[in-house]
Order: structure tokens, then C-alpha cells, then sequence
């Protein structure tokens, strides 16, 4: 059965991941060399995929949320899938209502760590469709979702747990989303927080630490005084960082720090410089 994490790894050329299949000896590890500066959140993103599947043979079939297909689905063509030995790509809904054994294929997830997400696996897993389940999250997953899955796992079928730290849909080397629909009513002044007003941080702050995990830095944060949600998102982002999970964001340090400024979308300078001042315009 799983246990909880007992290896972290800090690797330095590759993107940041974290290991929590259970190893005989605790330890962490960390490789030579500078990190690099650059924004290639398109290449990151790729190479995760690319170690999700090559190490592990044979025919495979894809397991992801919503969220993860369109992340997978900007960096990743079928013909990549195909070159990978995965035959079959599912959502983890559609996996649900599937009964049918499929133990010829190994079973490849690659989920957000989000409760609903970890409920479903824990019936995928008490009644297993395929020979090897390889469980991969693109965010930190916490220790009772991890006892939950280990407990889940009575057959034995769970060959890995890893964190891969893709929680966000990369657009182009320099920018990315992270999807949130209707995001505009969590900026609008209100006395009261609107509802789902939590979740909406909890998804940009898991979004904003992702995108530095990936890129293995952790930022000087800054934030726009007069909005109440980039102060919120701002300190709940520091809070992660700098004292929840500071040893995971414990990379060696470069001569230029990064800086993350959050600001609110409402106070936008450069949009009116982008038209013309003229009476003809307005």
C-alpha cells in the first residue's frame, strides 16, 4: 500500500517534480548547475508530458480532468500520444461510468489535485480496469488525499504517485490562463465576497505557485495596494510559498530574483494608450 511522501527532489535541469512514491531511504537531492531565466512555459509543459510517458512501456491510455485535457491538449498532438504508445485518451468521468476491464493497458493519470478529482480515483482504484494505474497531479497534493488514495488501493495497482507541476494552460513561451470562467465578478467592489469568491483565489494562487515550481523560482512578491483581491491573492501566494511549503520552494538562489506583481485587471494603464485620444475615437 501507499504511504505518505518520503522523497523530494529538487533537480535543476529538468522541471520541478516531486517524487511520493514510497523509496527505502529519505533523502533529496539537488544537481549542479544555474536555473535558467527564461519563460518557456510551453517547453516545461511538454517535457512533463514527455516523462509522464516514456518511462513507462507498453500501450497506455491517458486518464485526464477537464482542466489537465486542455492543458495536455495546447502542447501535445495525437501523433505525439501515438509516438508514446497511448492508444486511448479518457476523461476521468468517462472512465467512471466505464465498466469494461481493460488489463491489457496501463492506465496514465494526470489530474489536478482537487477533492472531487481524488474522490473518483478512489473508486477507480477499489475496482481497478487496468493492470497498472501511474497516478500524476499538476499541483501539490496534500497527505490525507494521499492516505485516501493508499487506502483505495487494495489491489495494489498504484505503481507511482508524482507531482508534476503543470497546473496551468500555457498559451506561448511567455504567457499562460488558468481558465477561470467568469473571473470578472470576483473584481467588482462588493461589501460581501461574492460566491465561489474562496475557490477563485484557492485556483489562482495553485495556479501562480505552479507556474514558479515549473520554473523553479520563488518570487519577491508585490501587490497593488488598493485592490482587496491582489492583496488576497498576494499574501495567500506568500503564505504558500514562504511557509507552507517553503522547502519545496527552497531553490538555489540567482543573482536577479524574480518578482511577481499582482495587479488588478480594473486598473489597466496601458489599454487607453493602445487608441487614439481623439474626438473621432470616442
Amino acid at each position: 500500500s501507499l504511504k505518505p511522501p518520503c522523497s523530494y527532489s529538487a533537480e535543476t535541469s529538468p522541471p520541478a517534480t516531486r517524487d511520493l512514491t514510497p523509496t527505502p531511504t529519505p533523502q533529496r537531492t539537488e544537481e549542479q548547475g544555474a536555473v535558467t531565466a527564461e519563460m518557456v512555459l510551453i517547453p516545461l509543459i511538454r517535457d512533463y508530458i514527455d516523462r509522464m510517458l516514456q518511462d513507462i512501456s507498453g500501450m497506455k491510455v491517458l486518464i485526464l480532468d477537464p482542466q489537465t485535457v486542455g492543458m495536455v491538449s495546447v502542447v501535445y498532438s495525437q501523433s505525439d500520444l501515438l509516438r508514446k504508445e497511448v492508444f486511448l485518451v479518457e476523461t476521468v468521468d468517462d472512465a467512471s461510468s466505464s465498466r469494461a476491464s481493460m488489463a491489457h493497458l496501463k492506465a496514465v493519470y494526470f489530474l489536478r489535485p482537487s477533492s472531487d478529482n481524488v474522490q473518483k480515483l478512489r473508486r477507480h482504484l477499489s475496482a481497478p480496469r487496468f493492470a497498472e494505474c501511474h497516478l500524476f497531479f499538476s499541483n501539490i497534493l496534500k497527505i490525507p488525499q494521499i492516505q485516501v488514495l493508499a487506502d483505495s488501493d487494495e489491489q495494489e495497482v498504484v505503481q507511482q504517485i508524482q507531482e508534476f507541476y503543470a497546473d496551468f494552460c500555457a498559451i506561448d513561451p511567455f504567457h499562460f490562463t488558468l481558465n477561470i470562467h467568469n473571473n470578472h465578478i470576483y473584481m467588482l467592489p462588493t461589501v460581501v465576497d461574492p460566491p465561489g469568491m474562496q475557490s477563485f483565489c484557492d485556483r489562482a494562487v495553485d495556479g501562480i505557485a505552479s507556474v514558479f515550481l515549473a520554473l523553479k523560482r520563488r518570487p519577491v512578491i508585490r501587490y497593488q495596494r488598493t485592490s482587496d483581491v491582489a492583496k488576497r491573492i498576494a499574501q495567500e501566494t506568500s503564505r504558500l510559498m514562504y511557509e507552507q511549503e517553503s522547502g519545496l520552494f527552497d531553490f538555489r538562489r540567482t543573482e536577479n530574483s524574480s518578482l511577481l506583481l499582482v495587479i488588478d485587471r480594473r486598473d489597466d494603464p496601458v489599454t487607453p494608450l493602445l487608441n487614439q485620444w481623439t474626438y473621432q475615437v470616442l
